[in-house]
């Protein structure tokens, strides 16, 4: 036990020797890891912010369903009933003709033009419209085509507005938006971390050529493979951590400067520096655990491939 502490804490002191013996290589490897983990914690922001700004829209959206004059109110609550079990449908609100009209009437309330037409008619021209809204953007399409699909298209059904809804072109291309930022983010994070696999491997070699004649002495008292290896491994951990916390430091103060031009733009999101404040532990345990891993990993590369033990 004594002698696994001692390798242990000589690990840890050859490990900072080794950082700190070759500073301007383990400055310039640092760096990358801390683009690459502010890449990811960037990137795990971005994604809330876009999931926030479709929530939102979505809150706003939903399909009109105008119903044919004349339906009993036994066939209207059919027809409910049917919209209500149909897959991806969230909620549904029944406007009447006297509800359209004075929705109507508040809507165009300074258009004055527009309320004396209404008052040449001799009745109300608005149908009943069942407004209906999905659980998510990716249900309406479905939802449309089912009911237009379904036996209530004749019987029921005037028309739909999901075609001609502007909501729905919004709705495709924030979609497609976040669909690209997604991929374009995943693929800068993997070409980072490959970068940053690259340098640090090529740390460890040099710190490995400089100690060439410390390992072969080292080699012939009879070392464990752990003593010799276990440095540089604390070496690869330590880009890791470095990376980490520096990556952290930049996310919070990057994220503070754009929260509240964020939070004007898009109504009823969450502000990214609370974002950031309230799940703290799980992006620095997540950039620390990817750190680590590459860190480690290139440390291990080098090692086995120029530490013949």
């Amino acid at each position: 036990m004594d002698l696994f502490f001692s390798t242990i804490v000589r690990s840890i002191k050859y490990g900072f020797q080794n950082f700190g013996r070759n500073i301007f290589l383990s400055i310039a490897t640092t760096s990358i890891m801390v683009l690459t983990l502010f890449g990811l914690g960037f990137f795990m922001v971005i994604n809330q912010i876009s999931s926030d700004a479709l929530s939102g829209i979505q809150d706003r959206v939903d399909i009109s369903v105008y119903l044919k004059e004349g339906l009993e109110e036994g066939q209207v609550n059919d027809f409910i009933e049917y919209v209500k079990g149909v897959e991806g449908v969230r909620e549904t609100n029944l406007i009447t003709k006297e509800m359209a009209l004075d929705k109507f009437k508040e809507t165009y309330k300074d258009n004055p033009s527009i309320i004396q037409s209404l008052q040449v008619l001799d009745e109300n021209p608005l149908p009943v419209t069942l407004t209906i809204k999905a659980e998510n953007s990716d249900f309406y399409q479905n939802i449309n085509d089912t009911l237009l699909a379904s036996e209530y298209k004749e019987s029921t059904i005037q028309e739909t507005d999901y075609q001609k809804s502007t909501s729905k072109e919004i709705i495709d291309r924030l979609n497609n938006v976040i669909r690209v930022t997604r991929n374009v983010g995943i693929s800068v994070i993997i070409v980072l971390a490959t970068i940053a696999v690259l340098i640090t491997y090529n740390t460890v070699r040099l710190t490995l050529y400089s100690y060439r004649q410390e390992i072969e002495i080292m080699r012939l008292v009879g070392a464990s493979d752990f003593q010799i290896k276990g440095p540089f491994f604390v070496e690869g951990i330590l880009f890791g951590i470095f990376g980490t916390f520096i990556s952290f430091l930049i996310l919070f103060v990057v994220v503070l400067l754009i929260s509240q031009t964020i939070t004007s733009f898009i109504s009823g999101a969450q502000s990214p520096s609370e974002y950031v404040l309230n799940k703290s532990f799980l992006i620095i345990g997540i950039q620390l655990a990817v750190g680590i891993a590459l860190g480690v990993g290139s440390s291990l590369i080098a090692i086995n491939r120029y530490l013949k033990v």
